[in-house]
């Protein structure tokens, strides 16, 4: 990552310090070029007095001729003025993310601020390279300190992480999806004047939540068999013969044994049935959730997975379990996963920005940001 620090100035390292020169650089107001980001500067004829190069140190003034900057510590705010105060002193504090360059979850105020960001000079972090998340738990980029004047100038890209697919396991939900992540986190509640500058080709854009998990399939339905027993006795006077433990009687008799004269003993016999059922199939597990769009799957499937085969049913007529249902779809940028006819649902969408105190301007359509961005 090679973040980098500019500044307008520092102004006067050596040499004559003269008041059309402090008019020129401390009235001047600089905007940055779409095209390269070069600075431009404009001014004005009008005179400068003494009393307009004090250092205003108040947080809430959006404009200061000569801001409070711990490079301008040395210029006075009341007395004793001097020019020679304003050697090595600024009027804006740049820091900038290249194009070139694709972070993960950015911590905006770790850069090098030199202590300004709870003063009131005008400072801008220029995001032109690419700023992502693997994980719904940290956002692309974030902001969390007092700040004053500053503005996030977002000419690149901000990315939430894409939520992840029910029941794809590794601390994912199941059944549900997961939500989708934010692209950008500003907490400031003590500062004044953040502003989100959205720029024509820039992207800000919450992730797409993961997929509902699929139902499991049906079970299959049980099978019924039957068995049959026959049971006899030998030639006696009485029945003595009956059905096992279990079984059912459903047939009886018996006949003369014919070495006895005169029938006074029978052969005694029963028919006997039991029923038992086979197990059913087991449906199959339900396909897992798709992956939302974010960071981490810019261009990839959103698909849920297909569901697993039931198992076969046992004998008698028992039948098979049916097939898991097919995983939900992740969800496109800022967009729910699908749900199914699982117990969940799909996973929310991620918001665009998130947090309190600032305020959003510039190009914002469709292309530049997608997914909730008021504070």
């Amino acid at each position: 990552m090679a973040v980098s620090v500019t500044k307008a100035g520092p102004y006067y390292s050596s040499g004559e310090i003269k008041f059309s020169s402090l008019r020129s650089n401390f009235r001047a107001q600089v905007r940055r070029e779409t095209s390269g980001g070069s600075e431009s500067f404009s001014t004005d004829n009008n005179s400068i007095s003494a009393s307009q190069l004090l250092r205003n140190t108040t947080t809430t003034n959006t404009s200061p001729i000569v801001p409070d900057a711990q490079e301008n510590a040395n210029i006075s705010t009341s007395n004793n003025w001097r020019t020679s105060q304003f050697r090595n002193s600024i009027k804006y504090y740049y820091v900038t993310l290249p194009s070139s360059d694709d972070v993960t979850n950015f911590d905006i105020d770790a850069q090098t601020w030199n202590s300004n960001l709870n003063k009131n000079i005008v400072k801008v972090m220029f995001i032109d390279g690419t700023c992502g998340s693997n994980s719904v738990s940290s956002t692309a980029a974030s902001f969390n300190a007092t700040a004053y004047n500053l503005t996030f100038d977002v000419y690149g890209s901000i990315l939430g992480a894409a939520g992840r697919g029910g029941g794809t396991g590794s601390g994912a939900p199941d059944p549900s999806g997961q939500s989708g992540g934010n692209a950008l986190s500003i907490e400031s509640s003590n500062g004044n004047n953040i502003v989100v500058l959205v720029r024509t080709g820039s992207r800000i854009y919450g992730a797409g939540g993961g997929g509902e998990r699929g139902n499991k399939g049906a079970d299959g339905t049980s099978g019924k068999c039957r068995q049959e027993e026959y049971k006899q006795s030998g030639c006696q006077q009485s029945n003595t013969v009956s059905c096992s433990s279990g079984w059912s009687q459903y047939q009886s008799g018996n006949w003369c044994c014919e070495t006895k004269r005169g029938c006074n003993a029978n052969y005694w016999w029963v028919r006997c049935e039991r029923y038992y059922s086979t197990a059913p199939g087991i449906g199959g597990a339900g396909g897992t959730g798709g992956l939302g769009r974010g960071y981490n799957n810019q261009s990839g499937s959103l698909s849920g997975a297909s569901g697993s085969g039931g198992t076969s049913g046992g004998d008698c007529g028992a039948t098979a379990g049916k097939t898991g249902e097919t995983g939900g779809d992740g969800g496109e940028w800022a967009k729910a996963g699908s749900g199914t006819n699982n117990s969940g649902n799909g996973g929310g969408e991620g918001k665009a920005i998130v947090g309190s105190n600032y305020s959003v301007t510039g190009t914002i359509n469709s292309d530049t940001v997608k997914g909730a961005y008021n504070p």
